[in-house]
């Protein structure tokens, strides 16, 4: 993340921080629920999804998108199983939400634009010892699959019903897909202020 960069929640909460209480929590969702945990190379894994072209048209507005808030992308580098960053991350909600929060935007920096296998061992433990969580307890936790398995499980159930891809978002008893601006997330936070 470039110096003076925002994650997109932080951009959207401090819009309302004076007038409105808000916490961020990560469920999980499983965009490839076979993936595999040695990974695939990204670009190629979602050539195969959307195709060449379609990629091609989307990549430079993500590109954009990301650059518009201060962010690098890439699709370089592997794409594979998140359940162990889910159970990570269901892990870090127990500490804290700032430090779930913390390890999410790691994660997606990692993966998103430093071209990071999130389902490495290695970059898992950065991620959450970079977060500040403790990193023998996150080396523990990764090495043992059963750790937060039922969790991230029974999140996945109770929440992913009905949604069709990521990004999505629900705030109050709004739901939403999709990327989005901020400021579709300001006007949306802004009913809720108290």
């Amino acid at each position: 993340m470039k110096a003076g960069s925002k994650s997109l929640n932080k951009i959207c909460i401090d819009v309302v921080s004076d007038t409105a209480d808000v916490e961020v929590r990560w469920r999980p969702f499983f965009l490839n629920p076979s993936a595999p945990e040695e990974g695939i190379e990204k670009r190629r894994y979602y050539e195969e999804k959307f195709g060449r072209s379609r990629l091609a048209a989307i990549e430079p507005r993500l590109r954009e998108a990301f650059r518009s808030v201060g962010l690098p992308f890439s699709l370089g580098g592997l794409t594979g199983s998140t359940m162990d960053s889910h159970r990570l991350i269901a892990w870090a909600e127990d500490v804290s939400l700032d430090a779930q929060n913390k390890l999410v935007d790691e994660l997606f920096r990692n993966y998103f634009g430093e071209e990071k296998f999130i389902n490495d061992p290695e970059v898992l433990v950065a991620a959450a010892t970079k977060a500040g969580l403790d990193e023998t307890a996150a080396k523990n936790l990764v090495a043992d699959k059963t750790k937060y398995r039922d969790r991230v499980v029974a999140l996945y159930d109770r929440y992913a019903t009905g949604v069709q891809g990521v990004p999505h978002f629900i705030i109050g008893d709004e739901a939403i897909s999709g990327a989005q601006p901020p400021e579709v997330f300001v006007e949306i936070l802004k009913k809720y202020q108290g």
